[in-house]
């Protein structure tokens, strides 16, 4: 079941969509990996699949900083050679953001269109927090930069995380 079917029957404007988010990255090999989102309101997961082709991370990079600023919406399109996934930051109450995946489609609206992969009201700060410190465990446990870079992305343990980072201190 898409999450659009569970939000016909439990809409936001009645049930409550708060939880927290977690972020796992697989082995890169061959200039992929994998980026698994999960939530806890209504056990809700998504799996992106990241090319170096179409290097996601220095946009997600830009589109997480703008989250962390509150600088919202926001919105950031990772190409997974063929489909897009959408990643979009909507404003709610004072430090949470309405977080959405959603399929992307350059000719509609996604939210109207296309299929709902994760919809949850989050904290920035907890949003934030774990990306920045699941990314480090990446970095340190399973990052190959010769699986990622020499099929053409970039070093991914340069990216700057400094504004991140700052954020998720607090």
């Amino acid at each position: 079941m898409r999450i659009n079917d569970i939000l016909k029957d439990f809409p936001p404007e009645n049930h409550a969509w708060s939880g927290k988010v977690t972020f796992s990255f697989s082995y890169p090999e061959s200039g992929w990996l994998q980026w698994a989102v999960t939530c806890s309101a209504y056990v809700q997961n998504v799996v992106i699949a990241c090319s170096n082709v179409f290097d996601p991370f220095p946009r997600l990079f830009k589109w997480l900083e703008a989250v962390a600023d509150g600088q919202l919406p926001a919105e950031t399109v990772i190409d997974e050679e063929g489909q897009e996934k959408l990643l979009r930051a909507s404003p709610f109450e004072a430090g949470e953001f309405i977080f959405e995946v959603l399929e992307a489609d350059g000719d509609q609206d996604s939210s109207e269109t296309g299929p709902i992969f994760l919809y949850a009201q989050v904290s920035r700060q907890q949003f934030v927090a774990e990306f920045v410190r699941q990314w480090d465990d990446f970095i340190s446990s399973r990052y190959a930069s010769e699986e990622w870079v020499s099929f053409g992305g970039i070093d991914l343990s340069k990216l700057d995380l400094a504004k991140l980072r700052e954020f998720a201190r607090g």
